[in-house]
């Protein structure tokens, strides 16, 4: 065997040992964990754990508290162990779904109700750590017990063996309402001294200050909280806060006789008459005293019961000052009525409850125990009195009317004629103006046509001494350039030596040689060169001049 072909077979048994090799590692030791889930480790090899240690801590023998994510993973199966664990997901809810609703509860309360698919979040109970101090439920890392810190809506990686994940929705507080918090954890506040008022006989409040109340706590403390949530979506521990959803807007609350379970407003007029009230009352709840109002009172649906116990005490009280036809005089009913709003009024606000108004409807009074014996309501009887004399007033005012209308109808006719004769006067005066705006307009254009016709004549005046002017000086022009030839011609003339020698010249200027032509006309005819004829001609003229 050559050392070629040695090489090749060691060379080709390293690659199947390779190949081998990788097959076993890709099939026994490769772990694949999907992407909702998460890989939980658990160690065979390692140190020992101490006594009460449920998970190992790095280098340790047992299920390690860190988890590995959605991925592939190679592992040695002789020095390791896993599980797949699904992933924790906190739902975010769909916004789609979400209605905010408000049912009247059994005190005629808004009480505000969330429906559809809202967030959520996960509490966390630590199943390993140290024990939880003694009395406290809700802990911090590193103790067991619920944490105190929540999961948001998300996707997280949990390991089931440290945590358990409690789902609870989140809270909700709608529009229009406002979140009261108490907190489950902490010290309490300290107590303190409240002022409780209540209408006394002559309609003024009494204030009991012997209540003892607790103070509102502040961060940090157990109890309700002062300040409130706003609407909006919170991800609150409800095992350290609980958070009550209180309506803050205005609501109605009536005592009306005849409705079920309503107890009539019956009280006695100062003249000894029997009278009967409905009652409609408009309240709210102001935010910034919300968490007051919780702590005191401890549950919303008793607002109600508090505000109809005072409003039966004020109807009471302050009715029993008035007689009995007030209460069908629409000025001292009106006046019943608002003293009834500023009592409750003043007296809710040391509840920290906001009265908008208090309306006093359906008024019945009585004689004696009427209402027991079915007599005639006596309001009928002083209402007809009143309808009788609002009928005489009425047909008062109308006689009144009528003659104020007899007067105004005069009045109208004085007008009428008083604008006819405007009219009249107003066209008079519109001619005689219309007049005399003719007349002196005619005056202008004469004046202005007198005035045209004089410059005109002065203006022939010139165009004809100007014509003159101008004639003459045409004529005296036209002589003295006649003059000038003259005296030009006699110089040339004289300067020539004679007529002759001038029309010579003058011959000599004017002829053009190129327009004569030459006419044979036979044997015995001589012709001869005109050229040479005039410069023949003008040779004689200068030898027949002067000094010649």
């Amino acid at each position: 065997m050559s050392f070629r072909t040695l090489g090749l077979k060691v060379v080709g048994g390293v690659l199947i040992l390779a190949g081998a090799t990788l097959a076993i590692i890709w099939t026994s030791f490769r772990v694949y964990v999907p992407p909702d889930k998460c890989l939980v480790l658990i160690r065979k090899t390692g140190g020992p754990r101490p006594a009460g240690q449920d998970i190992a801590e790095p280098g340790q023998k047992g299920i390690q508290r860190e988890t590995l994510g959605p991925g592939r993973y190679f592992l040695n199966p002789w020095a390791w162990d896993w599980e797949l664990q699904p992933l924790v997901e906190v739902s975010a809810g769909n916004p789609l779904t979400w209605r905010e609703q408000y049912a009247e509860s059994g005190a005629g309360y808004k009480v505000p109700q969330a429906s559809g698919d809202w967030p959520q979040i996960g509490v966390l109970v630590n199943r390993v750590g140290k024990a939880a101090p003694a009395g406290q439920q809700v802990v911090d890392p590193g103790f067991r017990g619920i944490q105190r810190d929540v999961l948001t809506p998300g996707t997280y990686r949990i390991n089931p063996y440290v945590f358990e994940v409690k789902m609870h929705p989140a809270t909700i507080v709608p529009m229009g309402c406002c979140g009261v918090v108490t907190s489950l954890l902490g010290e309490m506040p300290a107590l303190q001294t409240s002022s409780e008022a209540s209408i006394g006989p002559d309609g003024q409040p009494i204030v009991d200050k012997s209540k003892v109340v607790r103070q509102l706590a502040v961060p940090g403390q157990r109890g309700v909280q002062r300040d409130v949530l706003p609407p909006g979506i919170y991800y609150v521990n409800p095992y350290a806060q609980q958070v009550k959803v209180i309506w803050i807007g205005y609501n109605l609350m009536s005592q009306i006789k005849g409705e079920a379970n309503v107890e009539v407003i019956s009280f006695p007029s100062k003249d000894g008459f029997t009278v009967d009230v409905d009652v409609t009352v408009v309240w709210g709840l102001h935010p910034a005293h919300t968490a007051e109002m919780i702590s005191e009172v401890g549950d919303a649906d008793r607002i109600k019961q508090i505000i109809l116990s005072q409003i039966r005490s004020i109807c009471r009280n302050l009715g029993s000052d008035y007689n009995s036809t007030d209460f069908i005089s629409g000025e001292s009913r009106e006046r019943y009525q608002q003293s009834v709003t500023d009592t409750l009024r003043r007296v809710c606000r040391e509840k920290d409850l906001e009265v908008l108004i208090a309306l006093i409807s359906n008024i019945q009074v009585h004689g004696g125990t009427a209402i027991a014996e079915g007599q005639l309501d006596l309001k009928q009887t002083i209402q007809r009195g009143f309808i009788a004399r609002e009928q005489e007033l009425t047909k008062q005012a109308q006689r009144e009317t009528a003659t104020v209308r007899a007067k105004l109808e005069e009045a109208k006719v004085a007008i009428d004629v008083a604008r006819e004769t405007i009219t009249a006067e107003t066209r008079m005066r519109v001619a005689e103006i219309g007049a005399d705006a003719e007349k002196e307009a005619r005056e202008i254009d004469a004046q202005r046509d007198l005035e045209v016709a004089q410059i005109e004549r002065q203006i022939a005046g010139l165009d004809a001494q100007t014509t003159r002017l101008l004639g003459k000086a045409r004529a005296d022009v036209e002589r003295l350039k006649n003059t000038a030839e003259a005296d030009g011609k006699r110089m040339m003339v004289e300067a020539f030596g004679g007529g002759r020698a001038y029309n010579l010249y003058t011959f000599a200027s004017s002829f053009k040689p190129e327009s004569i032509r030459l006419i044979f006309a036979g044997e015995g005819t001589f012709w001869t060169d005109l050229s040479r004829a005039q410069e023949a001609a003008s040779l004689e003229l200068l030898k027949s001049g002067p000094g010649h």
